[in-house]
């Protein structure tokens, strides 16, 4: 009875009302405040229930972009100095590779299956599960199916304010290091394929060389240790068993992947 009480008459007539003209009609803006509301009530508890509202008193009437702000600044908040850089840099990397991969699919995936082909993140950087989770008002926002198996449905407004230079530069995403990360991913799950699902280790299969091919096409060269060990171990006999398919297209991306790299060194 006590936990029911602490929310009595919250929010305020007076607060939905002033989210409802805040949103100025925008039903995206809306469904994404209130999830991002909920997602700070269970993080913060009743602790969040003014600081939800004051927050929203720094943002114009309709702006998406200051909600995006807003909800990346609650994630890492890069207006201050860092009292951990490395720390802030971990939660920064893991974020362009979790929301990069996401924006670069080929095939829609659900969540679960994110979280599987992001398992090359190591879990004491960067918690995928668990940043999943806190950006569900912008990942996959209205949605009525449970967590881990829904699909993100990233709103176009999100994807130009993180791709097109109008977030943060911290936060922005490269389409081609995006490309980059989700092609080590891939690689990653090959050869480790008996640990993944078999939707994960199919899509790996299909489009690890056209994300390479995408990524040499973005612009993106790289000294990667970790990229190049994988190509050793992806010829491997047991592992080309796994993925040996159409293996002109393999050859064909991965060739053109080469002849760029080659022409900018």
């Amino acid at each position: 009875m006590k936990q029911i009480t602490r929310w009595n008459n919250w929010p305020s007539d007076d607060e939905v009302q002033y989210l409802s003209d805040k949103a100025n009609g925008l039903f995206h803006y809306a469904a994404t405040v209130v999830q991002w509301i909920e997602g700070q009530i269970f993080q913060y508890g009743t602790a969040s229930r003014k600081r939800v509202f004051e927050k929203f008193t720094q943002m114009g009437i309709g702006q998406l972009e200051d909600l995006y702000r807003l909800i990346l600044m609650s994630f890492e908040n890069i207006d201050g100095p860092a009292q951990d850089a490395d720390w802030r840099a971990s939660q920064l990397r893991g974020f362009q590779h979790v929301v990069g991969t996401i924006l670069v699919l080929d095939e829609p995936l659900t969540i679960h299956q994110i979280i599987a082909l992001t398992a090359d993140i190591p879990e004491d950087d960067f918690d995928v599960a668990n940043f999943l989770q806190r950006f569900c008002s912008v990942l996959i926002p209205g949605t009525t199916t449970s967590f881990e198996e829904a699909t993100p449905q990233m709103h176009k407004s999100f994807r130009d304010y993180i791709m097109d230079g109008h977030a943060p530069e911290e936060f922005c995403v490269l389409t081609g290091h995006a490309h980059l990360v989700t092609a080590r991913s891939c690689l990653e799950v090959i050869v480790k394929a008996g640990s993944q699902s078999d939707v994960v280790l199919k899509y790996s299969v299909h489009h690890w060389h056209e994300h390479l091919r995408k990524a040499v096409e973005g612009s993106t060269t790289w000294e990667d240790e970790r990229m190049w060990n994988l190509f050793e171990q992806v010829v491997d006999e047991g592992i080309v068993n796994v993925w040996h398919t159409k293996p002109w297209v393999v050859f064909l991306n991965v060739a053109t992947a080469g002849w760029g790299l080659l022409k900018v060194r």
